[in-house]
C-alpha cells in the first residue's frame, strides 16, 4: 500500500475543507484513513488506485494520519492543519532564500515548525527521477536556519505573513521550473486551442528529430539531473548578485562546451504539456486553498506574447480543473521593470505580458493582480528582493481570500479628463489618497504627436493632476510605466504600487 508521494510526516493539510488522500494498493483491497477521530474507507480499484474525501478538519499543529489496509499501516506524524497554497512558475517563483537578498536577516528569526515547504521534484519525462538522486526534493521541510535555504523566497515570504496573520500553520507546495513557458504547465489540448503557435513550433522541431534516438540521448544526460539545484553553475553565479557585463562575458567564456550546447537543442522541459503531466499531476488534488503564480518571461516571445492572455487564462482553467474547484484563487504577479539581462542586445517586450496579465485579472473570476513595479531590476531578470513580492501576495489573499476587510489591491487609473492645460487621472483602490516616494512621478510620459513634454504634477486624494507648460489642441498620450523597464514610485496608502496604464486625451 502506497500514497502519493506528498503525503508524509510533518505536511501541512488544508483546514476547513474536504481533504482528498490518495494512493495505490492492490486491486480490491480496502483502504482506511483516520484524523481527528474521522475515519473514511475506500476500495482500491481495477488498477490498483484508490482515493478518498477526509470531512473538514480542524486547525492543529500536530497531528497523526492513518492509514490502514489489513495488517498494512502507515503514520505519518506531526501532520499540521492550516493553510496550503501551490506556489507555481519559473524561476523567480523557484528563486530560493538562498540567494534573496533579506536572507542574513531572516535568518535571524525564522525558526518556526508552523511553517513548512514542499518542493515537487523538478521531472519532465518519464524515468528521470530515477535516472538521478532527488533525495533533496520531494519532502516536506520546515522553516529552520538550516532548511530556510531551499524555500521558494516569494514562497516563504508569502507564508510568513499569513502566519503572523491567521495564527495557524501554513504550507508552501513549490512547484515551479527557472525558464518554462506556459504551454508547458498545460493540458497540451488546452494549448491547441489557446496557443497553436506554440505547438506548430515543437512539432516544426521535432518533424526533422529522431525522437527514439533523442529520448534515449536523455535517459541518465546529467544535463538534466535536477536533484540538486544548488549544483547547478549556472544559477549560482548569477542568482546571488547581478553581475556585470564583464564578468558574465568571464562565466560564459569558461563554461564547457557541453554545457553551452545544453541552450541549443530542445530541452524536455519545453514539450507542450511536459511539466503539467510529470509534476503537477503528481500533487493534484492534493486540498489546498489557492495558487501564487509568478511566470510569463518565457512567453514573451514576438509572435506569441500575444497569445498569453489566452494561455494564461487556459492554464488557470486546465489547473483548476484537476482540483476540480473552478473558483480555486489565482494570485498573479505582473511582471516589473527589466530591460535586458546577460548578454542580450535588444530590450523585451515585456508590456505585452503586462496587458495581457492584467486582462486575465479583469476578465477571469477569483484571478487577482500582484503589482512589484517598484522592485525590478533594469539589468537583471531575477530581481533579488522577494519579500516585497511574497508581502504584497499575502495582503492580496488576505483581503480577497480571507476576507479581512484591507486595502489590497493595485491602484488602477480608471480615467484621464483634460481640461486646458489640466490632466486629471483617477485611481481605484486608493482609499485615503495615493502617495508619491519622491520628488517626481516616476515612468509617467507625456507625449504629443510623438514629442515627449514636460509637465508639473500634484496629488489630490485619489487623483494626480497633471499641468502641461501650455495649452495644445494636440492630443496628449499619458503613458505609465509602459515601456520595458521602469520603477514605480506612485502608491497607494497600503504602499501598493500602481499597475501600467495608458490614455489619450
Amino acid at each position: 500500500m502506497h500514497t502519493a508521494a506528498i503525503f508524509q510526516d510533518g505536511m501541512v493539510l488544508q483546514r476547513e475543507k474536504p481533504v482528498t488522500i490518495w494512493g495505490t494498493h492492490t486491486p480490491g483491497e480496502a483502504v482506511t484513513a483516520e484524523i481527528q477521530g474521522q475515519m473514511v474507507n475506500t476500495v482500491a480499484d481495477d488498477k490498483g488506485d484508490w482515493i478518498l474525501t477526509l470531512p473538514p478538519l480542524c486547525t492543529l499543529e500536530a497531528e497523526q494520519l492513518i492509514i490502514r489496509s489489513g495488517d498494512e499501516c502507515i503514520v505519518y506524524r506531526d501532520v499540521a492543519v492550516g493553510e496550503v497554497w501551490i506556489a507555481g512558475g519559473q524561476s523567480n517563483m523557484e528563486f530560493h532564500m538562498r540567494y534573496e537578498k533579506h536572507l542574513a536577516e531572516a535568518l535571524k528569526d525564522c525558526q518556526n515548525s508552523h511553517i513548512r515547504f514542499f518542493d515537487v521534484p523538478e521531472v519532465c519525462y518519464d524515468g528521470q527521477i530515477s535516472d538521478f538522486d532527488y533525495s533533496r526534493q520531494n519532502f516536506w521541510r520546515y522553516a529552520t536556519a538550516e532548511d530556510l535555504e531551499y524555500f521558494s523566497a516569494v514562497g516563504y515570504y508569502f507564508e510568513k505573513a499569513i502566519y503572523e496573520d491567521l495564527g495557524v500553520p501554513v504550507g508552501i507546495i513549490g512547484c515551479n521550473w527557472g525558464g518554462t513557458t506556459a504551454c508547458a504547465w498545460m493540458n497540451p489540448d488546452t494549448v491547441r486551442k489557446c496557443g497553436m503557435p506554440w505547438i506548430t513550433d515543437y512539432e516544426k522541431k521535432v518533424s526533422s528529430m529522431d525522437m527514439d534516438a533523442y529520448w534515449k540521448e536523455q535517459s541518465g544526460n546529467p544535463m538534466n539531473d535536477r536533484g540538486n539545484l544548488f549544483a547547478d553553475p549556472f544559477s549560482e553565479f548569477f542568482m546571488p548578485q547581478t553581475r556585470s557585463e564583464e564578468e558574465i562575458g568571464r562565466f560564459f567564456s569558461q563554461m564547457p562546451g557541453d554545457y553551452n550546447d545544453y541552450f541549443e537543442i530542445l530541452q524536455p522541459q519545453e514539450i507542450p504539456g511536459s511539466l503539467y503531466e510529470h509534476m503537477l499531476k503528481t500533487i493534484a488534488p492534493y486540498t489546498i486553498r489557492g495558487f501564487l503564480w509568478y511566470q510569463g518571461e518565457s512567453d514573451d516571445v514576438p509572435g506569441k506574447n500575444i497569445l498569453y492572455k489566452d494561455m494564461l487564462t487556459g492554464l488557470i482553467a486546465d489547473w483548476r480543473e484537476l482540483w476540480d474547484e473552478a473558483t480555486l484563487p489565482f494570485l498573479v504577479v505582473q511582471l516589473p521593470g527589466f530591460d535586458r539581462w546577460l548578454l542580450d542586445t535588444e530590450s523585451n517586450h515585456y508590456p505585452v505580458i503586462r496587458a495581457c496579465q492584467e486582462q486575465v485579472a479583469d476578465t477571469v473570476q477569483d484571478v487577482y493582480l500582484c503589482s512589484i513595479s517598484d522592485v525590478g531590476e533594469e539589468k537583471d531578470i531575477h530581481p533579488k528582493n522577494k519579500k516585497t513580492v511574497g508581502e504584497r501576495l499575502a495582503l492580496l489573499a488576505r483581503g480577497h481570500v480571507y476576507q479581512e476587510d484591507i486595502l489590497c489591491d493595485a491602484p488602477r487609473a480608471v480615467s484621464a479628463e483634460r481640461s486646458g492645460r489640466e490632466i486629471t487621472i483617477a485611481f481605484d483602490n486608493a482609499d485615503g489618497g495615493i502617495q508619491i516616494s519622491g520628488e517626481t512621478v516616476d515612468a509617467l510620459k507625456l507625449y504629443a504627436s510623438g514629442k515627449e513634454l514636460s509637465y508639473d504634477f500634484r496629488v489630490e486624494n485619489n487623483t494626480l493632476v497633471v499641468t502641461l507648460p501650455c495649452d495644445t489642441a494636440e492630443k496628449i498620450a499619458v503613458a505609465f510605466a509602459r515601456t520595458p523597464w521602469f520603477i514605480v514610485n506612485l502608491y497607494n496608502r497600503a504602499g501598493i504600487p500602481v499597475i501600467p496604464f495608458e490614455f489619450v486625451c
